[in-house]
């Protein structure tokens, strides 16, 4: 850490010392850029002296002092306070024209939206920057970037400084307008609140059903990584993918019912009638464990890739209603960068919509591209809807 620092002396500066910022912080610290960072809150300061021992990182003891040791104009980069919280509230009332405020921290889209369009009238300069990975878990970080195409160019080193890299390709990239980064952010984190939901039931049946014992669960469940989560997904971007189904008019049940049975889930811990057999089961369902295990096995894949498409298709409707034009291919790319655990799956993804760049459901079966309206029925005939072949 820099024990001492002169006014303008740094090129980015950092608020909010969360796992992820204090990730974003070493890494750009790491590739030789100058870097101060300010929090409010001692046990993150003192979590990123212990981790960043070996870079020099500026800590900033206020927010006045903070803005002045940053060169004009200031880039900032925000993580971990939410938008109510004063820490983010004096950063905004420090802003001055020409300054670029990153965005990192957790927001739902449409509130980034609004923050860019007041900081424009302000002549303060605004990226959206959704995160995978970036905490301190060896995955990521992952950066999906909205705002300005201008403004996202005049600092892709700071970015490409910031993220990792993947085959000798930083995982950054341009996603559209402002919210872009942080709706793709939204619907991953949807999409792995389905698949959490699936592993945990999966794993519930295993263990109730067919009465396995911890070591073979553990093996089972092992080979059985195919699409699984890799991390926590957030509850409230769950809902938030939800809600923007809704509005979209784009089915997901999958993910609906997953926010649905976490919310059960609480209820259940004060009802004694979710312990009871006829809600739980016990026993096995035959002799034939091989063959259960077959078909779970199947079952769980088809439920991933089910979940998968529900996705992508609230992504690609959001994409054509909001203006963000967001390449589908593009997004799996940043998506395979966090863990390498549902690599195989997210290639085949990924060669579908290669093939069919049009294809509104990764579901929709199709003989013709002629009428993007039209769906390919089983018996070669055409039927016409408003959207087609929900899964």
């Amino acid at each position: 850490m820099a024990n001492a620092a002169l006014p303008n002396q740094f090129e980015i500066g950092v608020v909010g010392l969360d796992s992820c910022g204090r990730k974003l912080a070493r890494a750009m610290a790491g590739r030789r850029l100058s870097v101060a960072a300010y929090d409010r809150n001692a046990a993150n300061i003192k979590a990123l002296q212990e981790a960043a021992s070996e870079v020099s990182i500026h800590i900033a003891g206020s927010m006045t002092q903070f803005m002045g040791l940053l060169r004009q104009c200031r880039t900032i980069v925000v993580s971990g306070p939410g938008a109510e919280s004063d820490l983010f509230s004096d950063l905004l009332e420090q802003l001055e024209a020409g300054d670029l405020l990153i965005e990192a921290g957790h927001c739902h889209f449409r509130d980034c939206d609004r923050r860019a369009r007041a900081l424009a009238e302000r002549n303060i300069r605004h990226l959206g920057m959704g995160i995978l990975g970036g905490g301190e878990d060896g995955c990521g970080p992952v950066l999906m970037i909205g705002g300005r195409r201008d403004t996202y160019d005049s600092v892709l080193p700071f970015l490409e400084a910031m993220a990792s890299n993947q085959n000798g390709e930083p995982c950054v990239s341009y996603l559209g307008p402002a919210a872009a980064g942080h709706f793709v952010k939204m619907i991953h984190d949807g999409i792995e609140y389905g698949l959490m939901q699936l592993a945990l039931e999966t794993l519930g049946l295993l263990r109730r059903a067919l009465v396995l014992e911890e070591d073979e669960l553990r093996d089972v469940s092992g080979a059985w990584q195919m699409g699984a989560p890799n991390g926590s997904p957030r509850d409230d971007a769950a809902r938030w993918t939800c809600q923007a189904a809704r509005e979209l008019a784009v089915p997901s049940p999958t993910i609906a019912a997953a926010v649905g049975m976490r919310a059960l889930s609480e209820l259940e811990k004060q009802n004694d009638f979710a312990t009871t057999p006829f809600r739980q089961p016990l026993g096995r369902f035959g002799d034939d464990t091989e063959s259960i295990l077959d078909e779970l096995h199947g079952a769980l894949r088809a439920a991933i890739i089910i979940t998968y498409a529900q996705g992508m298709a609230v992504l690609a409707a959001g994409s054509e209603q909001y203006g963000f034009d967001i390449d589908p291919a593009e997004v799996i790319r940043l998506w395979k960068a966090c863990g390498n655990i549902r690599a195989a799956l997210l290639d085949e993804i990924a060669s579908a919509i290669r093939a069919t760049p049009d294809l509104p459901n990764l579901l929709c079966p199709r003989t013709s591209w002629s009428n993007k309206n039209a769906c390919a029925t089983p018996s070669g005939g055409r039927a016409s809807c408003k959207r087609p072949c929900p899964p």
